[in-house]
């Protein structure tokens, strides 16, 4: 394997501005998106605190997206708070990404990602996913098509390749280049790993290395400051895209920002653990009304030893069934704030259980 490439004039790395098609991002940290995590109320959580560049929904299937139909109206949510944002599609049909992309293109969003990256088999079976990087030559095809439909920024989100015998990235980082996609996200694992096993730097390293300007935003692993800060020097890329790392701490993009401005980071108050808790489910609700409770118990594994919530209290927000318990269990929480006694998250994003070949 070759070293890392080390930060060079051809990427904007050591910039804090990215650029990607017509949009000028004023950070190159990125919220990477999670299934069934970064919805809107989320989204606009984070950018109240700060620091967040780009923002991506969670991936719609594109036929359905065109059907209009209520889950996918869901997470194409938005407001004129949560901007910038691109909403990932995926699809095996290239008709079916044309007609998402154009669908987007006329209700006013920004900025189009297509999925080549999730290893899940419902997606992998109808050939979207990563089983697209399987096709060097279809797969450029099928986003040149996209490119060609609209005049939105299209970029692509993609893992190394589908094993270690076969990482295709840096050669379609390349072809991606050629075709006008405005930049590429890649997850420093193959399709084979899923979410298990080293994120290899290296090989994000040489999908920078294969382009000549187009932004690369590195993604995996990524869930402190200086996590992020070395992803950017082992692998020259342009930004960084953080998933989880935002659950666990929700305002790692703060202290992000600080750090670029010469601050020290700031960790939050009691009153502001406190009253992002209760703005996330506010916000919610807004969009997704009495389901919003089904929604949320699953942020409380995540949320509770980064808000100093007592662990009995963490149980009975992952089972809360009313707004009116959920304001009495912040009560208690601001009664209580601190007595937690583990420091560590009782929960990471939950996989599919069994071999991935049977993802």
């Amino acid at each position: 394997m070759k070293e890392p490439t080390p930060i060079s004039d051809k990427t904007s790395a050591t910039s804090r501005e990215v650029t990607i098609g017509s949009r000028k991002l004023s950070s190159r940290f990125f919220l990477a998106p999670l299934a069934g995590y970064t919805h809107l109320a989320f989204r606009v959580m984070l950018r109240r605190l700060g620091g967040l560049g780009l923002a991506t929904t969670d991936l719609v299937q594109a036929q359905m997206l065109v059907s209009q139909t209520r889950k996918s109206m869901e997470l194409v949510g938005t407001s004129p708070e949560d901007r910038p944002l691109s909403v990932q599609i995926f699809s095996g049909v290239i008709e079916h990404l044309v007609a998402a992309a154009r669908w987007l293109e006329d209700h006013d969003y920004q900025g189009i990602d297509i999925n080549m990256g999730c290893p899940m088999a419902k997606v992998n079976g109808a050939g979207g996913g990563a089983r697209l990087m399987c096709d060097t030559s279809g797969a450029t095809d099928m986003v040149g098509r996209v490119i060609d439909a609209v005049n939105l920024p299209v970029t692509v989100k993609m893992r190394l390749g589908w094993d270690s015998d076969n990482l295709t990235a840096p050669e379609l980082a390349a072809a991606f280049e050629r075709i006008g996609v405005a930049a590429v996200t890649v997850h420093g694992r193959t399709r084979h790993q899923g979410f298990q096993g080293p994120v290899n730097r290296v090989g994000i390293a040489e999908t920078v290395a294969a382009v000549k300007s187009m932004p690369v935003i590195a993604n995996g692993d990524v869930c402190t400051p200086a996590e992020a800060f070395s992803m950017l020097k082992e692998t020259g890329c342009a930004a960084v895209a953080i998933g989880r790392g935002a659950m666990l701490d929700p305002w790692l993009f703060r202290k992000l920002n600080d750090i670029e401005i010469g601050q020290q980071p700031r960790e939050p108050t009691t009153d502001e653990q406190i009253a992002f808790l209760s703005d996330h489910f506010e916000l919610m609700t807004r969009q997704h009304g009495d389901y919003s409770c089904q929604l949320f118990r699953k942020f409380a594994a995540w949320y509770g030893a980064r808000l100093g919530i007592p662990e009995d209290l963490e149980d009975r927000l992952r089972r809360f069934e009313s707004a009116a318990e959920f304001a009495r269990i912040v009560d208690e929480i601001r009664l209580r704030h601190g007595e937690r006694q583990s420091t560590v998250p009782t929960a990471l994003v939950k996989v599919p259980n069994g071999p991935v070949e049977r993802w």
